[in-house]
């Protein structure tokens, strides 16, 4: 279980336990509890009938709170609803026995509904009432732990073994609402997931109560007029009504329920006129009472007489033996000490402690409870007499006339049609009061006076019947209405008395508006029960109470705002009184309906008093001597202007816009909005008087009768229940439920069961479609990724031949080291890889692929350029910096193919190549794609500058010095034969900026051989061959400067492209080689560079192939000069 394993316990553990070896005991199935994510587990113990009531302890439930895993959300959410914080956020005893019966009435509306008294004496064995009602309250304890822990999914399994589903569903539904509620204005990803949660318990109860209706109707009906104990003796469709479940209310059963409460019981027949409305006959019958016997149908079924008996369900009485027994080991020393901690009936504190602590936690809950210490029911429900022919019910099929009239009129249908009817009644005598002329006589108005008063009257003594008998009632809207009304007769009776001082106009005008709200007040009364109607009220109400107030708060600015501005300019000289206001006012407020145009017109009658120069004789703004003329110009009509626009064409048009989207956004939901608020008028009408008003009274003063009779004993109090009140709430409300079974148990949590196995399948049909898709999406991916595999297949195929390729040429030229002059053209070393410095491999390129004029599809090379900081200090500053630093074409720094002066450095950026026998001129390199150089041989399989100074061309110079010593030809070399990470064999030398390749071969030669201190360091630098030549002879025959020349023999032996490691597509080593013979060794200094010595051909063991090209070529020419 701490590995989260179900499986495996599942099947090692408890699947192979046949002789039920194995007992899940309290410590076992806390831990369960505690850890998050073991609802397998919980589910697994359940199903292994694990007892509850033997578990759950108000001690227990504490230390549940006090240490579950994972409490973020009940610290987060829940702890703050508590009354008051407890210090470091610790949870004291009295949290479970106060505040959380306070925090689950404030969330859900239920109070009470948790005793901490009950549920330690279950636990304890001294069952309150008897074994099943124990182990619901501990469930009940259960599923509100779980839910303020947030652990929804925990309780979903719970609620599998509820033995009252749909009540519980509901429950949890209205306690998630309600922390929804309370949780969105800190975190509404919290709310949104709480409320998703509550929504889908309120799913499961109406699955559940679906389920149930189809397989009989009886049982649904009887559960949805059963009061429930736990849940503050509510039926279900209270309870939903209460914790606003309209879409439980929504559903057929209920509304069915709805209707049946909505007959009383009656039916209305089809004899005569088919075509005759059922209200019609319904008023005519009830009003004229012969049309009872041919319009009016009393069904058997439906009017069973209120003393007969019902047998009662028998629930077996015992108790469960104490098997387990919860240790000292998982409670920490504070939950030791808690004042009421209750751990078992034979602890060793003794039974005398343990019962004063269930007394003093009685008390506390406000409870007269005596506990007494035994294994058997406290109580036991009394018997109904058994009867004799099988069968508790009588009905007496001939009903008396008196019978039919009183239930006729007790049916709230009935009662809606005639209260209509005299309200009807009340409004068109109130309309033609207030509509005669003059001063009307004063008994129509004394009439209308206590008229009203009576249907004051009659609301106040509704709502106290109906907060008396625990009916859905809003106490401040109905304090409102009746204030308002009272107020309004009131007010009218002191017009009416003291009209010699008060205006009758006044009284006129107040009793207009009573008339006014009479008639509106018919909308919320009535039109809710009609199926067309109700919607529609629901979406006006909508409109009004939330897209119209937004309205006016954005436009009420704009309004207020307006009303001065426009009055202040169009009537500058208007005296300041109300009827400045009232303009102001009617102006601004009236141009959401017209427009006054008239106000900005010229009329002859202001141009007759348009003032003049000569009678400006006095501080006047406006333009006339009439201050009632408005003033009109360029600002009045922009003003007028702005206003119209946006009242008329902007506000007026988003109104309409917010009244539609209204309409399309309730428009499904106004009908499950409808069914709900019809509950509310149905039990409305079902708990009023008979009579409407104005003769209400007589049927409260017959209730008032007979209360004074039960108080004088005159009547018992059994008959009192049958004679007061409405018989619709009578036979609504059972005031003796009868005991339920363990069959009925037994069923609804069938029903449950069968509930998620039906889901499962739901899942798993559905998931069969998902499974075929799934399947064949699948095997689509599989055939994709063959083709890819296939794909890279191929590709790492053509990459192995092309790699081949380039190792069978590389072989081809490691075996063959000589050639001529064109074998070190062929880019052999720029394609070696990685690149010296890097790891970065080239692009393979075979030995037919190298030129350009080769197509190559998928060439992609990857690009490198050195950082600038990484080359020597002195080279850094001619190091050109990443192409993409700089715009793509910039002529006065990227001058392709000539020399130019940038940034006081003089660049040469031509090439030294030769051209071939079709070119003609200076050879000009071409460019790629990008605008950069592109190397003049071919491909090398790196993009960019690399390692090189420049794009483009970098020139090196060479120096080749020979002389004959021992009757052999001598090569000046490099000593070392680490030969590849040489630049060169032979002396080299790189020239930066503008190239003197005479400069740079003297300075070469003068490296090598030059005293520190010699006579040449004065000499300017050479410009041009035979310079270079004197200088050179004075540079090696320093004894001789000026005749040294004669010993020296100089020529340029190459030009052009040098197949080097550096090379890239972009930058490429070019060089000039220098052959310097000595034809004499005597007065020959000595070498200055340690790194250089004289070696014969045949001594020198490794070069490259354009090196060895380079010695033959001077091999050979200085045999043939000799």
């Amino acid at each position: 279980m701490k590995l989260n394993k179900p499986g495996i316990a599942d099947s090692k553990i408890l699947g192979r336990d046949e002789e039920q070896i194995f007992q899940v005991d309290n410590d076992l199935f806390e831990k369960a509890l505690m850890w998050k994510g073991r609802e397998k587990f919980v589910e697994r113990f359940m199903e292994e009938d694990f007892a509850l009531h033997r578990f759950l302890s108000h001690s227990r439930l504490l230390n549940l709170f006090r240490h579950a895993e994972d409490n973020d959300f009940f610290v987060n959410v829940v702890w703050h609803q508590v009354p008051r914080r407890y210090f470091e956020h610790t949870i004291e005893e009295t949290f479970v026995t106060k505040d959380l019966n306070r925090i689950i009435e404030k969330l859900s509306g239920f109070s009470n509904f948790l005793s901490m008294h009950d549920l330690s004496s279950n636990y304890l064995g001294i069952f309150v009432t008897d074994e099943y009602d124990a182990e619901r309250k501990a469930m009940n304890a259960l599923m509100v732990w779980a839910v303020l822990m947030g652990r929804f999914q925990l309780a979903k399994t719970l609620w599998k073994f509820c033995e009252d589903p749909i009540p519980m569903a509901l429950f949890v539904s209205a306690l998630a609402r309600g922390l929804a509620q309370h949780s969105r204005s800190t975190d509404t990803s919290v709310a949104d997931r709480v409320s998703a949660q509550g929504r889908e318990f309120s799913t499961m109860a109406i699955d559940v109560l679906d389920m149930s209706y189809k397989e009989s109707n009886a049982r649904t009906f009887d559960l949805l007029n059963q009061k429930f104990p736990d849940f503050n003796d509510r039926t279900p469709i209270k309870a939903a009504y209460i914790s606003r479940n309209k879409y439980f209310l929504a559903h057929e059963a209920c509304q069915i329920w709805l209707n049946r409460l909505w007959e009383g019981g009656l039916e209305i027949t089809d004899s005569w006129n088919s075509r005759i409305p059922e209200e019609f006959k319904l008023v005519v019958s009830a009003l004229l009472v012969f049309p009872i016997y041919f319009w009016i149908r009393y069904p058997a079924k439906n009017f069973v007489k209120d003393f007969s008996w019902v047998e009662h369900d028998k629930v077996d009485s015992g108790s469960i033996n104490e098997t387990t027994r919860l240790g000292y080991e998982n409670v920490g020393q504070r939950d030791k000490n808690d004042l009421f901690h209750i751990d078992s009936l034979f602890d060793r504190e003794g039974v005398d402690n343990t019962e004063r602590k269930l007394k003093v936690l009685a008390e506390l809950e406000g409870k007269n409870k005596s506990t007494r210490f035994r294994h058997s029911l406290k109580h036991a429900a009394p018997e109904a007499p058994a009867s004799s022919s099988g069968s508790n019910l009588f009905i007496n099929r001939n009903l008396p006339l008196w019978k039919k009239v009183y239930y006729l009129w007790s049916a709230p249908r009935t009662k809606f049609w005639i209260f209509q009817l005299f309200y009807w009644i009340y409004l068109a005598v109130f309309s033609v009061v207030v509509i005669l002329p003059t001063c009307n006589d004063l008994g129509l108005d004394v009439i209308i006076l206590i008229w009203t008063l009576f249907n004051v009257l009659e609301i106040a003594l509704r709502t106290v019947y109906q907060i008396h008998h625990g009916f859905p009632v809003s106490l401040f809207r109905r304090g409102v209405e009746i204030t308002f009304i009272t107020g309004f007769v009131l007010l009218v009776a002191i017009f009416k008395t003291y009209f010699n001082f008060i205006r009758p106009l006044y009284t006129r005008s107040l009793m207009a508006f009573g008339l006014l709200y009479m008639y509106y007040r018919m909308v919320s009364v009535f039109f809710p029960m009609n199926s067309i109607l109700g919607p529609m009220v629901y979406r006006i109400k909508r409109m009004i109470t939330v897209d119209f107030l937004s309205f006016v708060r954005l436009a009420l600015p704009f309004i207020v705002a307006n009303m001065f501005v426009l009055q202040s300019v169009m009537y500058p000289d208007l005296p300041f009184s109300i009827e400045t206001w009232r303009k102001g006012f009617y102006r601004a407020f009236f141009t959401l309906f017209i427009a006054f145009l008239g106000e900005i017109e010229y009329t002859p009658r202001c141009e007759a008093v348009r003032l003049r120069n000569e009678t400006a004789n006095k501080c006047w703004i406006g333009d006339y001597e009439n201050y009632t003329c408005p003033t009109l110009g360029v600002m009045t009509y922009l003003l007028n202007i702005q206003y119209w626009i946006i009242m008329r064409l902007i506000l007026v048009v988003l109104l309409n816009a917010l009244f539609a989207a209204t309409m399309i956004k309730v428009k499904e939901d106004s009908e499950f909005i409808y069914r709900y608020q019809r509950y509310r008028t149905v039990l409305d009408f079902a708990s009023r008087s008979a009579l409407p008003p104005p003769f209400s009274f007589l049927s409260y003063s017959f209730d008032w009768v007979i209360v004074c009779c039960v108080k004088t004993q005159g009547l018992g109090k059994q008959k009192e229940k049958i004679l007061v009140g409405p018989r619709t709430v009578k036979l609504l409300e059972n005031h003796a439920p009868a005991k339920r079974s363990y069959e009925s148990y037994s069923y609804w949590m069938g029903l449950t069961k069968e509930y998620y196995r039906r889901k499962e399948r739901e899942e798993r049909a559905k998931n069969i479609a998902q499974d075929q898709v799934s399947r064949f999406k699948g095997l689509a991916d599989d055939q994709k990724a063959i083709r890819g595999s296939l794909a890279r297949l191929s590709d790492k195929l053509k990459q192995l031949e092309k790699a081949s390729l380039v190792y069978f040429e590389e072989i081809k030229h490691n075996m063959s080291r000589k050639g001529h002059a064109k074998e070190g053209t062929l880019n052999q070393l720029s394609r070696l890889s990685p690149y010296p410095g890097t790891g970065i491999k080239r692009f393979l390129i075979p030995d037919h692929k190298v030129s350009w004029d080769t197509e190559l599809s998928d060439y992609k090379p990857p690009s490198y350029c050195r950082d600038t900081y990484d080359f020597p200090v002195a080279e850094r500053h001619y190091v050109d910096p990443e192409f993409t630093s700089r715009p793509r074409k910039d002529p006065a720094f990227w001058c392709w193919n000539a020399t130019a002066v940038v940034g006081g450095k003089k660049i040469d950026r031509r090439t030294v190549a030769p051209p071939t026998d079709t070119e003609a001129g200076q050879v000009q390199y071409a460019l790629d794609h990008r605008g950069l150089p592109r190397n003049i041989v071919g491909r090398t399989g790196l993009a960019d500058r690399g390692n090189l100074c420049m794009y483009g061309p970098n020139l090196c110079v060479q120096v080749v010095l020979t002389r004959f010593r021992d009757d052999a030809l001598r090569f000046l070399v490099a000593k070392t034969s680490t030969y590849p990470n040489l630049p060169s064999l032979f002396p080299s030398s790189k020239t930066l900026g503008f190239r003197n390749r005479f400069h740079a071969a003297w300075q070469l030669v003068e490296s090598l051989f030059a005293l520190p201190d010699g006579p040449v360091k004065d000499l300017a630098p050479p410009e041009d061959e035979e310079h270079m030549h004197k200088l050179m002879g004075a540079v090696i025959f320093p004894g001789s400067p000026d005749d040294g020349a004669k010993f020296l023999a100089v020529q340029q032996v190459y030009a052009g492209y040098l197949d080097h490691v550096d090379n890239t597509d972009n930058a490429w080593m070019e060089t000039v080689v220098w052959h310097v013979d000595i034809s004499t060794g005597e007065g020959l200094p000595r070498v200055a560079d340690e790194n250089f010595t004289w070696k014969e051909r045949s001594h020198i063991k490794r070069m490259r192939p354009f090196e060895d090209h380079i010695i033959q070529h001077v091999t050979i020419s200085k045999v043939v000069d000799d």
